[in-house]
This record gives structure tokens, sequence and C-alpha cells, in this order.
């Protein structure tokens, strides 16, 4: 029974990793016009098979990319980003400070039970991208159930 628990696992943890996803491309065409490179994030693979099994506040699947040394101003990066995720995402929310810092945020919607946010920042010449799905519903009840102080 311990074999076929971990065969399981195994085979859930190989297919939530080798999805090739809209996401990746999203990280090499960012790559590939910004000339910067994704950095490695050790155990990243055990903490995308948890949101898969666990599902915490309705997320469902996970993915994450950090470039380091990207060499853009926060308007340059804003354009790439919405040029590289195309009219498939709907931008829903839009920052940029003084100090150069910009987040985008990103939502596809699929069907009624599955959201598909994206969220894109630069911060220096850090650059994060993160593809959540999450089941609304899930999710607000989890917004409601810890979002009030007691």
């Amino acid at each position: 029974m311990r074999r076929l628990i971990a065969v399981f696992s195994f085979a859930v943890a190989f297919g939530v990793a080798s999805q090739a996803s809209e996401f990746d491309w999203v990280v090499r065409e960012f790559s590939r016009q910004s000339a910067a490179k994704p950095i490695h994030i050790p155990m990243f693979g055990v903490a995308r098979f948890a949101v898969a099994v666990a599902h915490p506040a309705g997320a469902t699947q996970l993915h994450l990319a950090v470039f380091e040394n990207v060499d853009l101003k926060s308007e340059a990066f804003s354009h790439l980003i919405d040029t590289v995720v195309g009219s498939a995402w709907r931008p829903i929310v839009r920052v940029r400070s003084r100090a150069g810092e910009s987040t985008n945020i990103y939502a596809q919607s699929s069907n009624p039970r599955d959201l598909h946010l994206l969220l894109a920042t630069l911060d220096g010449e850090d650059a994060t991208f993160i593809e959540l799905r999450v089941k609304p519903e899930t999710l607000l009840q989890f917004v409601d159930e810890h979002g009030r102080p007691h």
C-alpha cells in the first residue's frame, strides 16, 4: 500500500512539474525580450505539489519565476508585460511608484469555477511573476474567515 501511495504521489508530482503552460511561454518571452534570466528556486516543486494537493485558500495551481538584474524602467516593464501576456489576460490592477516599482495584475477566466491570476512586479532590478489558479468562492470564504480582526 505504501508503495502504491508513493508511486501515485510521484506521478502526480511529475505531472504537475512537467506540464508546459502559457506561464512558461510568458517567462521565456520576457526572458528573451529583456535579456534577463530566471533564477532557480530550490525545492519550489515541493511547494507547487503542496498547493496542487492541499488547495490553500482556494489555490489549485501555482507558478513562480524570479528574475534578477532586470534593466528596465517601470513604464517599459509594464509595456513589455502587456505585450507578452497578450489579449487573453485582462489587466485589473496597475500600480507604479515614484521609486520605479511596478505591479501589474491580470485575470483570465476559462470557466466560472476557475480564475487565473497573473502578478508581474518590478522592484528595482528584480522582476517576479506569479500565476495562480484559484477557485473564487473558496478564496472569498478564506478572506471572510481570515480577513477580519477578532
